[in-house]
């Protein structure tokens, strides 16, 4: 049960990931010199911040609120590594992806 609902939860993260990885790549990254802006982007951090932070906020109350019930129904012996668990499972759909663009020659 904890590993379908978490594999959900990271598939469902997959678009605040996206998200925050395009306003990484333009704001912070870009001002260090790291990255080059969107030519396009001109609407300054405002939008994002109005987007991402609702976003992100509400999938990591989701993840919270799922994993705190599904913390209740882990027997004892595993339940001090359900967090850990739970963390990394939510995470896999986003990080099979450049392992995957790897694999298949996609860089």
């Amino acid at each position: 049960m904890t590993v379908a609902a978490n594999l959900c939860l990271g598939v469902v993260g997959l678009v605040p990931f996206f998200l925050l990885m395009l306003f990484l790549i333009n704001f912070p990254l870009a001002a260090l010199g790291l990255t080059s802006r969107e030519p396009t982007e001109n609407d300054g951090m405002f939008p994002w911040a109005v987007v991402l932070t609702p976003l992100l906020l509400g999938l990591c109350a989701l993840w919270f609120l799922a994993n705190l019930g599904l913390r209740n129904l882990t027997p004892a012996e595993h339940a001090r590594r359900h967090w850990w668990l739970a963390a990394l499972l939510t995470s896999a759909p986003a990080l099979s992806l450049p392992v995957g663009a790897l694999v298949s020659g996609s860089f």
